[in-house]
């Protein structure tokens, strides 16, 4: 590593942390004005405001990271290479021979490694902190619960409804599970004070455990309540072992997480996840998690092209006016962001998912090959 690319990466990551610390600051301060009484309310309570509005932020702050890091990257990126318009320190390296793409070499590998940084954070780190990452500041408790989303598992017709939802626990509490006719032969509820989710184990299947039924039907005094020659609904009577005398079992094959908040688990989840969603008969998932999965495995690519469509036309404009490279990024990215979400919209809304995926490359990598081109014949 050269002393010349040891600079520009020292100015590229002050760069990326100042800003990213600016876009963190100012979120912090407006929502700060919204939810502070909340908040501080919630800190007298536990008796450390200060670590509580600290910890909030912080997780917080981390999908508004991984949001931005292509954007800070490219910002950070333009406004390195401005600055030595700006000082006269382009010209006298391009004068020594140096290639204006050697000259920028590391800045694209440091893009490069933002990005990869970004995704391995997203698929190994925020799906372990999904609580954390949609907590409301009104409802900060150590053992808060989330609204239940009520679902329909597809595969068996079952409905699931509850009050809350504690994922450390893996319970919902106040569940009702409506059994369709074609199962218990009639609709049937089964309401229960707690329901505890079950992940297959053992030869046993996944499913929910209903724990102090508030009603015991009928159906439920006999054998198990089958369904295409598999049981659904397990009592008593055929799994004394480990199913109480006023507890049932029921098997489903939807994720404990999804039941949660649809959109959150969507947002969060490791891309595996998202994959196996895809695949579960349980889940009716649709469009959007079939176009989010190819935009997660495209958005590295797409974030190396944004870097090669902006920072070519900085070079070629070659004005020493930082606030004019500000404004040409800005539209750079602007354009890119309207182009890449009506894309993934129209995969998502318009049965067309893989393609509103792939577009955005599509019609990008043209024009990144041609500023590429422009820069090897400077």
């Amino acid at each position: 590593m050269t002393i010349l690319d040891r600079y520009l990466l020292k100015s590229f990551f002050f760069n990326l942390i100042f800003w990213f610390i600016c876009i963190i600051g100012i979120f912090i301060v407006f929502d700060l004005f919204t939810h502070l009484d909340g908040l501080v309310q919630k800190g007298k309570e536990q008796n450390n405001v200060l670590w509580l509005i600290g910890t909030y932020y912080f997780f917080q702050s981390i999908p508004i990271a991984m949001t931005l890091s292509s954007i800070l990257g490219l910002i950070s990126a333009m406004i390195t290479v401005a600055m030595m318009i700006r000082n006269n320190e382009l010209v006298p390296i391009q004068a020594a021979g140096i290639s204006t793409l050697r000259i920028i070499r590391p800045l694209i590998f440091a893009v490069i490694f933002v990005a990869f940084v970004s995704t391995v954070l997203r698929e190994t780190v925020l799906p372990h902190f999904l609580d954390e990452l949609v907590m409301e500041a009104e409802n900060i408790t150590k053992n808060r619960g989330v609204r239940l989303n009520a679902i329909i598992d597809n595969e068996t017709g079952i409905s699931i409804l509850g009050d809350q939802i504690y994922r450390k626990e893996l319970r919902i509490s106040n569940p009702v599970f409506v059994i369709p006719k074609q199962i218990a032969k009639q609709l049937t509820r089964l309401k229960a004070k707690n329901a505890f989710y079950c992940p297959a184990k053992n030869g046993r299947p996944a499913g929910f455990l209903l724990v102090d039924l508030i009603e015991i039907p009928a159906v439920l005094n006999g054998s198990s309540l089958t369904f295409q020659e598999e049981a659904i609904v397990i009592t008593h009577q055929d799994a004394s072992d480990w199913v109480e005398a006023n507890s049932c079992f029921v098997v489903s094959k939807v994720p404990f997480d999804y039941l949660a908040s649809n959109d959150a688990w969507r947002q969060f989840a490791s891309t595996w996840e998202l994959f196996q969603a895809a695949r579960n008969k349980s889940l009716d998932v649709g469009n959007r998690i079939h176009a989010t999965i190819h935009s997660r495995i495209l958005q590295p690519f797409l974030d190396v092209i944004l870097l090669f469509l902006g920072l070519p036309t900085i070079l070629a404009c070659g004005d020493r006016n930082v606030f004019k490279t500000m404004g040409i990024s800005g539209l750079v990215i602007l354009a890119f962001l309207v182009v890449q979400k009506s894309c993934q919209y129209l995969g998502a809304n318009a049965n067309m998912p893989v393609l509103g995926a792939w577009l955005p490359l599509m019609i990008f990598v043209p024009f990144a090959v041609n500023q590429i081109m422009l820069l090897k014949t400077k």
